[in-house]
C-alpha cells in the first residue's frame, strides 16, 4: 500500500489495505491533516477491494471522536458495496470514484 498526500486535504491510497503497518500509516496521516487544523478531507481508495476492521474503527474514530468528516472515494465495486451492506456509506461519505 501507498499512500500520497498531494493536496492538503486529500489522501490517495494505492494497493491492498491488510496489514498493520497500513494502519499505522493511514492513522499518521489522518493525524497531520488533525494537526493542520482541517476539519474535512477526501480519502481516495484507487484500487483495494478489501478494508481492514481496524481501518474502518480508525475511520469511524476520526468522523465521530475527532469531528473530521470524510468523503471516502473507491474505485472498486467490491469494496463500495462492503460498505455499503456495513451501512457505512452515509458515515463516510462513500461514492464510486
Amino acid at each position: 500500500m501507498k499512500i500520497t498526500h498531494d493536496k492538503p486535504d486529500t489522501l490517495v491510497i494505492n494497493g491492498e489495505m491488510k496489514t498493520i503497518e497500513d494502519y499505522t500509516e493511514i492513522k499518521n496521516a489522518l493525524a497531520s491533516v488533525l494537526n493542520d487544523g482541517l476539519d474535512s478531507i477526501t480519502i481516495i481508495i484507487q484500487d483495494s477491494m478489501t478494508i481492514t476492521s481496524s481501518i474502518i474503527g480508525l475511520f469511524t474514530k476520526t468522523v465521530h471522536g475527532d469531528g473530521l468528516k470524510i468523503k471516502l472515494l473507491v474505485g472498486s465495486d467490491r469494496l463500495y458495496n462492503l460498505l455499503e451492506d456495513l451501512n457505512l456509506i452515509a458515515i463516510f461519505n462513500v461514492s464510486k470514484n
